[in-house]
C-alpha cells in the first residue's frame, strides 16, 4: 500500500506521511507494517472450517469435557428438532 492511500485511510495529508518517513521513522514503519501486513481471517460462514475447528479444539480435551460437549450439542439438535 502506498503513502497516498494510506493517507487516505487514516484522514492525513499524504506530506505528513513522508514527513514520519524522514522525522519519526520508527512511527513511520509501525504505520507501514499495520497496512502492509496481509492477515488471513478465518471464514466463519464457512461450515466445512467450523466443523474442522469444533473437532481440532476438542482433540485437545480431556476425555469428560469431551463428554460434556457431546451431551450439550446432542441437547441444542434435539431442542432444533434434528
Amino acid at each position: 500500500m502506498n503513502n497516498s492511500e494510506i493517507a487516505n485511510i487514516i484522514n492525513v495529508d499524504r506530506n505528513t506521511i513522508t514527513n514520519w518517513k524522514k522525522n519519526k521513522p520508527d512511527l513511520y514503519k509501525i504505520v507501514k507494517e499495520h497496512f502492509e501486513k496481509k492477515e488471513i481471517y478465518p471464514d466463519l460462514n464457512n461450515p466445512e472450517y467450523l466443523k474442522k475447528e469444533i473437532l481440532k479444539a476438542i482433540e485437545h480435551l480431556p476425555r469428560n469435557k469431551i463428554k460434556k460437549f457431546y451431551h450439550l450439542m446432542m441437547i441444542e439438535l434435539m431442542e432444533l428438532g434434528i
